[in-house]
């Protein structure tokens, strides 16, 4: 039994170790601008920008209220659907938008989500 745990406990190292380095999205300090897209709204955004090309090198979007910005590049698509889902649902209704940090392999990128335009 023992070796079957020390296996496993090798096998989740070696998972780990190659496994992107994302941390949980960090939302924005400030909350409460009157003037920002619904949830909705801003999953839309979300299709827009991780449907098309635009999560392949740094772009941005302005989506009516909201904008977009991504700095680098994700290693696959999958990984900006995942990190733009991870900013809706820690920040959307209580603060005015959020970061979501990503770095694997040689790919890094920082995706940055305001819902609100608060000027």
């Amino acid at each position: 039994m023992q070796f079957k745990l020390a296996s496993f406990a090798a096998v989740a190292a070696t998972l780990a170790a190659v496994a992107p380095s994302a941390l949980a999205a960090s939302c924005y300090s400030q909350s409460g601008c009157g003037q920002c897209e619904s949830r909705d709204s801003v999953f839309s955004a979300r299709s827009a920008f991780c449907g098309g090309s635009d999560w392949q090198h740094s772009s941005s979007l302005s989506w009516g209220w909201a904008h977009v910005t991504l700095d680098g590049e994700f290693a696959t698509q999958q990984e900006c659907w995942d990190g733009f889902e991870q900013i809706i649902d820690q920040c959307y209704g209580s603060k005015d938008g959020g970061v979501y940090n990503f770095d694997f392999n040689g790919d890094s990128a920082r995706l940055d989500v305001g819902f609100c335009n608060c000027e």
